[in-house]
């Protein structure tokens, strides 16, 4: 769905949560791991002309990504999932030892629109 180029910038995203985490700094990884899911979406909603500008807006885009997937459900919770980082980057949701153990589980959306693991880098 993303150029190489869009790609990339979206996994270098991902890389500055994962490195966020690695400094215990969990509200700023939940941020940027949500700040990569908005990205991703907002490179698709550009390219099919969907409004894009607010966070109602990309959210509404993700949900129409996640209607396109063979399994809806799985993909609508990906999405919820990165919101909730993004309520915890806002309003501390999550105890940091949730946001340890479910790391791996992050990027779970920016995953389907990327077509790749976030995290490998090509």
């Amino acid at each position: 769905m993303l150029s190489p180029k869009q790609a990339r910038k979206v996994q270098s995203v991902v890389w500055e949560a994962d490195l966020a985490l690695g400094q215990q700094d969990y509200c700023l990884a939940s941020q940027k791991m949500w700040d990569a899911t908005a990205l991703a979406i907002k490179f698709v909603a550009e390219e099919r002309g969907w409004p894009h500008a607010t966070f109602e807006e990309i959210y509404a885009a993700g949900r129409k990504i996640a209607r396109e997937q063979s399994d809806e459900s799985s993909a609508e919770s990906e999405l919820n999932y990165a919101e909730c980082h993004r309520a915890n980057a806002q309003w501390k949701i999550f105890e940091d030892y949730e946001v340890i153990e479910d790391w791996d589980l992050a990027p779970g959306f920016v995953e389907r629109i990327l077509g790749r693991p976030a995290r490998r880098i090509e």
